[in-house]
């Protein structure tokens, strides 16, 4: 049996034009339903982008993103 094998994410803020890219130049609003990027659960605008490398990203095919506050998963 393999040893497991653990990463380290780092938080690194992203600029607007790195976001636009990720969406395609679509605005946020809709991309998420709201202009200033609030989770429908908690009301928090800060996510983390989940590594191209997640089950999720590879499966969906998109840019996807988890509320810091609550956990709420979403795509781009």
């Amino acid at each position: 049996m393999s040893k497991p094998v653990f990463y380290q994410a780092e938080l690194k803020p992203l600029t607007g034009s790195e976001v636009l890219e990720l969406t395609n130049g679509l605005p946020i609003s809709e991309r998420m339903g709201d202009k200033d990027g609030k989770c429908p659960e908690c009301g928090l605008n800060k996510w983390w982008l989940l590594p191209k490398e997640s089950i999720a990203v590879i499966e969906g095919g998109k840019p996807y993103c988890e509320c810091l506050g609550c956990g709420y998963k979403t795509h781009l």
